[in-house]
């Protein structure tokens, strides 16, 4: 029984929520900023090829980085314009004209062609590595290394998104034939496509999404979120300078009132968005499981990896862990000193593994979830945990968790991680079944038996289980999916190029001789765009 467990507090259950310690990890004074403060352009409009200005009044892109000499006062990057309601309408008119019911300049292409565009344009990307990586750490406390990386796998992402492209067409450059019916099956753009990103991962999840669209010849607005816009300003003329005029549109502005707008006029072909169910509630609540035979220091790293990893501001991120009582002592503790060791700071320092958050409500929330937990008899049982100044918040482990606690149900998308202690294995796969998420979960074992009991009841119900190590995205050609309000469709390079098209058949009667010749004729020359090449 959960009781019969030892857990103590070594902050004995307090909260200080202004921490000189933390307080200590920001710079005193702008003076002390060891790096530059960058200074992006003030727009971030891309419309039917050109870059403009909001007709709406700017507001400062502030970060989540204080001083300690004045900690109410953000580092202040640039300005943010949010678009306005009538841009939409010309973003949504121009992205029309540019497709053109598909006898547009980019929607004729053939695939070879349009992926000749995209690789000239990742090339240009690529560059720009470094100018993007620093605003997204800048913009949003992702650690320099991390936010490099996200600009990498950017750029990698493109490169998959194309290989497969190029696959697909190869797949398809072919003459079927069955009972009498000669025919070709092209896969081609379905129209306008409207895409959308999240704060956490702004550039890549946004890429991953409208570059399928743009390989398989739509058009796409663009909604770029308004924590993370600043590292697509870097990319606006990059667009402009590669892809025909009105291919791609470029806006800012909340996603319920420009997106909706948009929606609404139902117009739009395909909407592309990654983030929550209801834009608000959550959607992903993944739990790692460690079953009576883990190897307690695969899993604390595995875990540690998944808890810290952007302060937990992923919907992979590991948001609920559940330990078999005969470990639970034992794995609460190491877990609590791995925590405990990693570094707390500021986003440019190296090797650091805790940074500021960009939202201004989370470390109320956190704070929130905390008190309620200790009041239903949970302990923060890490030396750091319990500790917040301003935006920098130490991630704390609450152990034991129960069903009367918020943070049992709700998605904390922050530096703060439960552990639930079970007798019985049923009672964590009831957890998992009976959520409404199903992202992905995590079960740490060996035993053959028990590992297939669990595995196999997991698989009804999210989208990826992992063995023995941590929940993740990728490789980008794996299907990433889920159930439940954590996912509706199949997010990849290969799912994404067949999610913004349709396979479309041109047939005819093969037993009629100039039939078959029509056809060839159209095969061997360049009088079409959709039937050549075919073998």
């Amino acid at each position: 029984m959960t009781q019969d467990i030892k857990i103590t507090s070594p902050v004995s259950d307090k909260l200080d929520w202004e921490n000189q310690d933390l307080k200590s990890k920001f710079p005193r004074s702008r003076n002390d900023i060891s790096v530059p403060i960058p200074q992006p352009q003030s727009c971030l409009l891309l419309l039917d090829g050109d870059v403009v200005k909001s007709e709406n009044n700017p507001t400062e892109v502030q970060t989540p980085i204080v001083t300690q000499d004045d900690p109410e006062k953000h580092i202040v990057i640039g300005q943010f314009e949010m678009a306005s309601k009538d841009q939409a309408m010309k973003a949504l008119e121009a992205a029309q004209r540019a497709y053109a019911y598909g006898q547009g300049e980019w929607s004729k292409m053939t695939l070879a062609e349009r992926c000749t565009h995209l690789e000239a344009f990742s090339k240009d990307l690529e560059s720009k590595t470094d100018e993007i990586a620093d605003l997204l750490m800048w913009e949003i406390g992702k650690s320099s290394k991390d936010a490099k990386s996200e600009v990498t796998r950017t750029v990698a992402f493109i490169q998959t998104a194309i290989k497969e492209a190029k696959a697909l067409a190869e797949s398809e450059s072919r003459w079927q034939e069955e009972k009498r019916i000669l025919c070709q099956i092209r896969h081609l753009p379905v129209g306008v496509v409207l895409a959308s990103s999240p704060f956490n991962y702004p550039l890549n999840e946004a890429y991953t999404t409208f570059i399928p669209a743009l390989l398989m010849g739509n058009s796409v607005i663009l909604r770029a979120p308004r924590n993370g816009a600043t590292p697509h300003l870097p990319t606006l003329e990059l667009f402009a300078k590669h892809f025909p005029k009105g291919t791609i549109q470029v806006l800012t502005g909340s996603g319920r009132e420009v997106m909706g707008a948009l929606i609404e006029t139902g117009k739009i072909d395909a909407v592309a968005f990654i983030g929550t169910a209801s834009s608000a509630k959550g959607e992903a609540k993944d739990a790692a499981i460690l079953l009576p035979d883990a190897d307690l220091e695969v899993a604390v790293e595995s875990c540690v990896s998944g808890m810290t990893s952007f302060n937990g501001q992923r919907c992979t991120a590991i948001k609920m862990i559940w330990v078999h009582m005969s470990q639970a002592e034992k794995f609460i503790s190491q877990l609590a000193e791995k925590i405990d060791s990693l570094k707390i700071g500021m986003p440019w320092e190296e090797g650091v593994k805790i940074t500021p958050l960009c939202e201004d409500t989370k470390p109320g929330y956190i704070k929130e979830l905390i008190e309620d937990a200790l009041e239903k008899g949970a302990h923060i049982v890490n030396k750091t945990g319990g500790k917040c100044f301003k935006t920098l918040c130490a991630l704390s482990i609450l152990a034991p968790v129960n069903d009367k606690m918020r943070i049992w149900h709700e998605e904390q998308f922050g530096p703060v991680t439960p552990v639930a202690v079970y007798e019985d294995v049923q009672e964590a796969i009831d957890y998992v079944a009976k959520s409404q998420y199903g992202l992905q979960s995590a079960v740490f074992g060996y035993d053959e038996k028990e590992l297939g009991k669990v595995v196999d009841a997991l698989s009804y119900h999210v989208g990826r289980v992992n063995i023995n190590g941590p929940d993740q995205r990728g490789p980008d050609v794996f299907p990433f999916t889920g159930r439940g309000n954590s996912a509706l469709g199949i997010l990849n390079a290969t799912e994404g190029l067949k999610f913004f098209s349709v396979p479309t058949m041109v047939a005819t009667k093969n037993d009629e001789e100039r039939n078959v010749k029509a056809l060839k004729a159209l095969n061997d020359g360049d009088s079409s765009k959709v039937l050549f090449g075919a073998k």
